[in-house]
């Protein structure tokens, strides 16, 4: 029973590990909007947003609504790295 689609497992595995090693080879990239400050950071599997102040509570709200999270030990907004999150930190930071 424990080598039920063990073949299957072991490409799986080995398709994953490729898909990582071709993530963490992408560079990160950094944007400044009218806004915020993006950053994508794919070693991370992050997105994250720096505003120079406190964003006014509706933003807050619409940041919270759209996944991401206050992380007070790098001072920023981030979330999950994925192309929702990618599409609406652009939105929110007021980049195109």
């Amino acid at each position: 029973f424990e080598l039920t689609n063990l073949g299957a497992n072991i490409r799986r595995m080995k398709e994953r590990a490729e898909h990582i090693a071709q993530i963490q080879a992408v560079p990160a990239t950094t944007a400044q909007g009218t806004a915020a400050r993006f950053e994508d950071v794919p070693q991370d599997n992050r997105v994250r947003l720096f505003f120079p102040g406190k964003p006014a509570a509706g933003v807050r709200d619409e940041l919270k609504r759209r996944g991401f999270r206050w992380t007070p030990s790098l001072v920023c907004w981030q979330a999950y790295r994925n192309n929702w999150s990618i599409l609406a930190a652009r939105s929110l930071a007021g980049l195109p």
